[in-house]
């Protein structure tokens, strides 16, 4: 016991010194309890395993006795969250509200969640009303008391801050609201998740990060395992400046303890932006896709503006883009390309590439080269090589096609007459890892003089 207590004090001490270089990663203390459980060792011999998975944080209900925060204390758990259920939908809730302030104060924690109860059936808007009144009362209580407070996307509809429009209601009753933001349970009320993150970007103090099978599917995963964009949310966030927790978050895990492994691993690996020369040497052409994991719209738009910082004649940005993301128009592209349909079968997003004829290469409307409306072929090359790159960064893979049918393309997307349709380029994650091709050498493509 003692050799493995100094193993745990090693590792606490390297991660302190490795803060910086990882992402903060908690976890539910009810997670914790269920892998002593399932295990069948104590709760403290379940913390100090879940400690050496790298995971420094914890979110704690306020009702916990104070001998397990002692415990969490003394193997250097930091106050990730703390959880409250107030029920502010029966009315004002003076005792609730006490024991969390005590809770605040005695433990030191800054951030605390609120579970506002549930609404009954056919609930009036006047209920709504009071809900809010309530909540922003306790706000603005806390707020004067140091209590940062947070309500979640939950997943439930009669929860008043189900969605994002129960949630914008909340917040515009008490703009000193805050959000922590549970990644799985906007997939759960049908909205897109990256969608979710850009809208509350400014009030998310706290993240959940959940992963689900399918949009409906509450079954848990690790996280990373399932359709939530893992590494596109991670990024946006830190590219953002949040500096705040990854709560890892899979209620009913049949293997918490296995579970909390591969999600911490893939929050480490998610957390960490490759550098340029990693996406370059890892970009692969892909012919075979994962069919369960897939990418929102939201994820396309970001790839994209990446194309907006790409060069062209005279800045002239001559490329043009149609993404066949939905099932019908998926299905109607693949049919389109040949040979290369079964190769890009399972790819989420197609997206057709085009430019404008008569602007690159051209002054006034006359053309300035021999090369001509060649000109706006080579800028559409730079804008799908920026694309290409910057879906490797994010995480995805793509191949881009030459073999399809123009016409038959060129009627599904209505794409007008003056523009030239250059390639379709599958966007997706890859099903296995490809064999490295061989190159041609440094001396057969340079000539010095």
């Amino acid at each position: 016991m003692k050799d493995f207590r100094f193993t745990v004090m090693l590792v606490m001490l390297m991660l302190t010194i490795q803060t910086i270089a990882q992402p903060r990663i908690s976890i539910f203390f009810d997670h914790v309890a269920e892998i002593a459980r399932q295990e069948n060792i104590s709760i403290q011999d379940a913390a100090q395993r879940v400690r050496l998975l790298g995971v420094e944080g914890i979110d704690v209900r306020v009702s916990i006795n104070e001998s397990q925060m002692k415990m969490l204390d003394s193997l250097g758990f930091q106050h990730a969250s703390a959880i409250a259920d107030i029920n502010f939908v029966k009315g004002e809730q003076p005792e609730a509200v006490r024991q969390a302030f005590d809770f605040m104060h005695r433990y030191n924690y800054s951030r605390l969640l609120v579970i506002p109860g549930l609404l009954p059936e056919n609930a009036s808007a006047g209920l709504m009303d009071d809900v809010c009144k309530r909540l922003a009362s306790f706000v603005k209580e806390a707020n004067a008391e140091g209590i940062d407070v947070m309500v979640e996307d939950y997943d439930n509809p009669r929860s008043p801050c189900y969605n994002t429009q129960t949630l914008d209601r909340l917040f515009a009753a008490s703009p000193q609201l805050n959000h922590v933001f549970d990644t799985g349970n906007y997939l759960f009320c049908g909205e897109d998740v990256m969608t979710a993150l850009h809208h509350f970007r400014e009030r998310i103090h706290h993240v959940h990060l959940k992963d689900r099978k399918a949009q409906n599917d509450r079954a848990s995963l690790p996280i990373g395992a399932g359709i939530v964009p893992l590494k596109s949310l991670v990024n946006e966030l830190l590219q953002s400046g949040y500096e705040g927790w990854f709560c890892i978050e899979h209620f009913g895990a049949p293997s918490m303890l296995e579970y909390t492994k591969q999600s911490a691993n893939n929050i480490k690996a998610a957390w960490k932006s490759p550098s340029f020369d990693e996406v370059l040497s890892t970009r692969r052409s892909i012919r075979s896709y994962d069919a369960s994991k897939k990418i929102s719209e939201a994820e396309v738009r970001e790839l994209i503006k990446a194309v907006q910082n790409a060069p062209s004649w005279a800045n002239q940005q001559p490329t043009k883009y149609y993404v066949a993301i939905s099932p019908e128009k998926l299905a109607a592209v693949q049919d389109m390309l040949g040979g290369n349909k079964e190769r890009i079968i399972n790819a989420p997003v197609l997206i057709v590439s085009t430019f404008e004829r008569g602007k690159s290469g051209f002054f006034r409307g006359q053309q300035s080269n021999e090369v001509g409306d060649g000109w706006g072929a080579h800028d559409n090359g730079l804008s799908d090589a920026y694309l290409v790159l910057k879906a490797r960064a994010m995480g995805f893979d793509t191949l881009i096609m030459g073999m399809r049918d123009a016409d038959k393309l060129r009627e599904l997307f209505s794409i007008p007459e003056n523009e030239t349709i250059m390639a379709v380029i599958a966007l997706g994650y890859r099903a296995a890892e490809p064999r490295i091709p061989t190159h041609k050498d440094l001396d057969e493509m340079v000539r010095f003089f």
